[in-house]
């Protein structure tokens, strides 16, 4: 697909210099008929023989290799692949030609598409904080408690007008108090709804700290810096006994250090976010003493970041290996790894650097996801290849695990781990789908899905 946006801008830059293909392909060293092939994306083209076309034609390397335009054919791609496009019969096969040779249109539709995805998020943020956020239904039961205690009173001041003047008095009393309450109360919701529009402010603790980790890109070096010492210290070789170990290494030396740093982060504005902020950090201090970041970086792209492979040879658990998966630096040869923690109910407990992913906070998302499914099968990992409404492409890796006591006659409860990955940085893992891997439609939830027909769905859509 790269070289079809190559070959349209090497056509359409022949045509404005009005040079014909057996001129161009004389300069070049090559027969007309192959330049035909390459110009018609049928065939590749690199190295020596695109040096030479792009000094012909007057062109820089990265004039031909763009990768801002490799990037726009990603996202018209994705856009073709949206379900309210199914009947337009998009070429899918001809969109390199259209950014080769009218760019800014290229540019226009992938804007205007990203402005209606942005729209359709912000949607589903608010008709999930709406529906089902426990602040808002707290606050909306209290108003209405209060609205009923103040009518209460007043009628029967209105409907017993002899009463005595003492109990006209404590019925007036109840009446001011309830109602500085209710002014109370309705300044708190208007706060909410006002922080509520933007989508850019943190709202609950738990936004709080999502947006600490989102503005770190889930990665602390100065944890990283602090725990290189106490890694050192770990002898144990069984994951249970060197994750205790480490909690208790983490605990003594840097309990104070973690407080200190979180009590000085921007984002963490209430104490209930600082104490969840602490938790959360703790817990990143412990993954980084039991997987030293370079080591484990280098072991992970080794493994093609194997989590079960890099759990054993780090004696850790799988979900210890997800955590710092999603610290590492994407780049060339790293992808960008995202993590979902669910319990059985289908509730969200943890989200890490799930970008381009629309969860729902309070309520579940996609019954179809193989994050709910995987707990069909514990403790084995379940891959799926995704495509969204969007037209984005997901491949998801999930694996439950058992938490709480074992022993004969205990329950079983679980919870799911899974990392997800962008189909087009899946390559670089073991997880790479072959041919024979067939897509699933998936959506973010069903409030907010456009899949109309989903025999799955457990919700009307708010519009159809």
């Amino acid at each position: 697909m790269l070289s079809a946006i190559i070959g349209t801008r090497i056509r359409q830059r022949r045509r404005e210099l009005g040079l014909t293909q057996a001129e161009l392909a004389r300069q070049v060293g090559i027969s007309a008929p192959y330049l035909n092939l390459i110009e018609w994306n049928k065939r590749r083209i690199a190295g020596g023989l695109l040096r030479r076309v792009a000094d012909a034609l007057g062109l820089t390397l990265a004039d031909l290799d763009d990768v801002s335009e490799q990037k726009l054919l990603q996202s018209l791609n994705e856009i073709s692949l949206a379900p309210a496009f199914n009947e337009i019969g998009i070429e899918r096969d001809r969109i390199s030609e259209l950014i080769g040779r009218f760019p800014g249109w290229a540019k226009t539709l992938a804007a205007v598409a990203k402005s209606e995805q942005d729209a359709t998020a912000r949607v589903a943020s608010l008709s999930d904080r709406l529906s089902n956020d426990p602040f808002l239904n707290e606050t909306v039961h209290r108003m209405l408690t209060r609205i009923a205690s103040v009518r209460s009173a007043s009628e029967i001041l209105n409907d017993y007008p002899d009463v005595t003047d003492d109990h006209r008095d404590r019925f007036n009393s109840i009446i001011y108090e309830e109602t500085i309450a209710l002014s109370d109360i309705g300044e708190a919701l208007s706060v909410y709804l006002d922080r509520s529009e933007d989508t850019d402010r943190s709202i609950t603790p738990i936004d709080e700290v999502e947006a600490l980790f989102s503005a770190r890109e889930n990665r602390f070096e100065e944890i990283e810096d602090a725990t290189r010492a106490l890694s050192e210290l770990l002898t144990e070789t069984q994951p249970l006994s060197r994750r205790a170990n480490a909690e208790a290494l983490c605990e003594d030396k840097l309990g104070k250090f973690i407080e200190e740093f979180v009590n000085d982060q921007s984002e963490i504005e209430t104490a209930a976010a600082r104490k969840r902020a602490v938790r959360m950090l703790r817990n990143y201090a412990i993954g980084a003493v039991i997987l030293p970041m370079e080591e484990f970086e280098n072991e992970a792209k080794r493994q093609l970041f194997d989590i079960e492979s890099l759990a054993e040879k780090f004696s850790a658990e799988v979900e210890t290996v997800c955590h710092r998966l999603t610290a590492l630096k994407s780049g060339a040869s790293i992808p960008k790894f995202g993590y979902i923690c669910s319990n059985a109910a289908g509730s969200i407990i943890e989200m890490l650097g799930v970008e381009g992913l629309n969860v729902p906070r309070y309520a579940p998302a996609c019954p179809l996801w193989v994050l709910y499914r995987a707990q069909q099968s514990p403790e084995t990992v379940i891959r799926q290849r995704t495509v969204f409404p969007s037209g984005a492409r997901f491949v998801f890796v999930a694996r439950a695990r058992h938490v709480g006591q074992i022993g004969f006659g205990k329950p079983r409860h679980y919870v799911t781990d899974m990392l997800s990955i962008r189909e087009e940085e899946v390559p670089l893992t073991v997880y790479a789908p072959d041919g024979f891997v067939s897509v699933e439609e998936v959506g973010p939830s069903c409030r907010t899905c456009p899949r109309f027909t989903c025999d799955h769905r457990v919700e009307d859509p708010l519009i159809e």
